[in-house]
């Protein structure tokens, strides 16, 4: 009988994050600001325009090639971030788990791992 044989394997099957999950993810995102001007607001949400939520650089600023480390809800947000001239620049559907660094750029947002 072969059953014996494979319950342990299924039972560690259904004990495994499932794939995309946010299995061990904290909601860490190392900010990276590639840009030459420096940031002056950062806001991370999972609801998107509708709530930006609090500044995650207040009451400091991340200058131009610096980089810092953030907190925010695992899982999929909308991020916008704002220089120090006023301009913005915002990134929707930001998965911080498999993607949890961002990258200020020039022209705009960049996440990648």
């Amino acid at each position: 009988m072969r059953l014996p044989l494979l319950l342990p394997l299924l039972l560690a099957a259904c004990a495994a994050p499932p794939s995309g999950g946010t299995g061990g993810c904290d909601g860490r995102i190392q900010l990276r600001n590639a840009s030459s001007l420096a940031v002056e607001q950062l806001y991370v949400s999972t609801a998107g325009p509708a709530d930006w939520g609090r500044d995650l650089l207040a009451p400091g600023h991340l200058p131009a090639g610096a980089t810092q480390t953030v907190m925010a809800r695992s899982g999929l947000n909308a991020v916008r971030v704002v220089f120090a001239n006023g301009r913005a620049a915002e990134m929707a559907g930001m998965d911080v788990c498999a993607n949890p660094i961002l990258t200020v750029l020039p022209n705009g947002l960049q996440a990648g791992r």
